[in-house]
């Protein structure tokens, strides 16, 4: 069974995508309210999370194949791997588009992001990012950027290979009408000089 775990301030947002696209018959999802980041959201999370596998999830996610991607999530996540998300880096650049990309996500700004098969990587984008391992979300990182390079650097640090799933782009969209660019995401400038002071990047 899955915990998935979304921070949210908004219940339209939240119902339309994520909720509506789960089920509830099987695994329990897990709501950190109006939280002031998202480090201290998933804190709050991961604190009251029942299932081994933690799901971190953006409330503006959809699952377009949820038994697909709940049987790669229980076939790859377990002691062994750090994060394991759907899209991301090789390389351990920020932001992540920067450096050697790989899997994939519908994002509805731009459409398909298909940069080809998962494996192991360096950095995930936060959309979504699921482990069995307690994490340390840093919340000296303002806001709500920067944590899925921290996650991510905290499994490798710890000896733990981060893993890309195959197929990101046909099991999850992402519904967000966020900026694209980084100097037009507010608090990402923030988010960067802890990061680099952090891990030297």
């Amino acid at each position: 069974m899955i915990s998935w775990i979304v921070a949210s301030n908004n219940e339209t947002i939240l119902y339309t995508n994520l909720v509506a696209s789960l089920d509830w018959n099987v695994d329990e999802i897990v709501v950190a309210w109006e939280a002031p980041s998202i480090a201290a959201a998933y804190n709050d999370g991961q604190s009251r999370a029942k299932y081994p596998i933690r799901c971190y999830i953006h409330h503006d996610v959809q699952v377009l194949d949820l038994p697909g991607l709940r049987s790669a999530l229980l076939a790859t996540v377990d002691e062994s791997v750090g994060m394991v998300g759907v899209v991301g880096s090789r390389t351990p650049n920020l932001p992540w588009w920067d450096g050697d990309p790989l899997g994939g996500v519908f994002d509805q700004r731009i459409g398909a992001q298909d940069f080809g098969p998962g494996g192991e990587c360096a950095v995930l984008d936060g959309l979504l990012l699921a482990t069995v391992h307690d994490v340390e979300w840093d919340e000296s990182i303002p806001g709500w950027h920067g944590y899925d390079f921290d996650a991510c650097a905290q499994m490798t640090a710890q000896g733990l290979p981060n893993w890309c799933l195959d197929d990101g782009v046909r099991m999850v969209r992402h519904n967000t009408t966020g900026a694209f660019s980084p100097d037009q995401l507010d608090g990402w400038d923030d988010a960067l000089a802890r990061l680099r002071k952090k891990w030297g990047r």
